[in-house]
């Protein structure tokens, strides 16, 4: 087994690639250090009707592949927490990845990675919802026997790629920046599954009524992607629906932005679920907010504008 920590240099390509729930949220304030969750709001009054906004990535507020957020993202962050209002990084990407994404203002916000199978606060778990190992290792077999789809599993701190998937490998590690770990075998893998997800190159659109049909009884199983299908135990709805019966939050209190089919679950949770204008046709005529850019609606939100 060899790891790469997120973003590390290295020689050529050939050298480089030689379960239940679990919470710590109940009786805990959002976070320590930020004051009361419900302060009394100042200013327009519409702004106290929300007390979360979550955020996809990838096609939402990381649009066109990019890999580095806007930098007007982060004093938006600052002025919703000022305001009281939780900012919820809601991706299928890993914490790691993200927290790095988000390193100005990762303290003031909390992590819905892994799809909402791994939340992070202040760099400890809150709650965790592991794909049972045998199961987990059964989806893996079958994404390797369909023959035209890699595998990459997802672990808390590192993602886990087997040895021949070089080129997969190089991608993570330098374009996506993610933490990677190649193995002979996924078997040896001894952490808790938190994510598996199949990629194919090509394109998933072939493989996905397959993966779904096999699967989709079982775990939560989504295009997440033009060349991506997760498969998980969780998805951001669920982890929207914790946070809302932890901290009393109303659906008509919530709002959330996305773009793919992994964003479904999310958008119907919240009272305000914003769909982007590059989304697919069925879900942009599933839900009728609709924006162009996070940031602008953000903007528009804290300055009045909205709602």
């Amino acid at each position: 087994m060899v790891q790469y920590p997120q973003g590390q240099e290295a020689g050529p390509l050939a050298a480089r690639l030689g379960a239940p729930l679990r919470s710590n949220l109940v009786g805990k304030p959002f976070a320590a250090g930020m004051g009361s969750f419900h302060p009394h709001f100042r200013g327009n009054r519409r702004i106290g009707m929300i007390k979360l906004i979550a955020s996809d990535l990838d096609g939402t507020l990381l649009q066109n592949g990019a890999q580095k957020l806007n930098p007007e993202v982060f004093p938006l962050i600052r002025e919703l927490r000022r305001k009281g209002i939780v900012f919820a990084a809601a991706s299928g990407r890993q914490y790691p990845n993200l927290r790095r994404l988000f390193s100005p203002v990762w303290q003031d916000m909390i992590f819905l990675a892994e799809n909402g199978a791994l939340m992070m606060q202040h760099g400890e778990v809150i709650a965790s919802y592991p794909v049972a190992r045998e199961i987990g290792l059964a989806i893996i077999r079958d994404i390797e026997t369909y023959g035209r789809c890699e595998v990459l599993l997802s672990g808390k701190h590192t993602s886990y790629l087997h040895t021949r998937s070089k080129d997969l490998a190089a991608a993570l590690l330098y374009d996506t920046r993610n933490a990677v770990t190649i193995v002979d075998d996924f078997a040896q893998v001894d952490e808790p599954f938190l994510k598996i997800s199949a990629f194919d190159p090509e394109g998933i659109e072939h493989a996905a009524a397959h993966f779904q049909e096999r699967w989709g009884g079982v775990v939560s199983a989504a295009v997440s992607g033009e060349e991506w299908m997760d498969f998980t135990v969780a998805n951001k709805g669920g982890a929207i629906r914790l946070l809302q019966q932890k901290f009393g939050f109303q659906k008509a209190e919530m709002m959330a932005f996305g773009d793919n089919y992994n964003d479904l679950q999310m958008l119907e949770a919240v009272g305000h679920g914003y769909i982007m204008e590059n989304a697919a046709e069925p879900l942009r005529e599933r839900f009728p907010l609709h924006a162009k850019r996070v940031e602008d609606t953000l903007a528009a939100f804290l300055e009045g504008r909205l709602l």
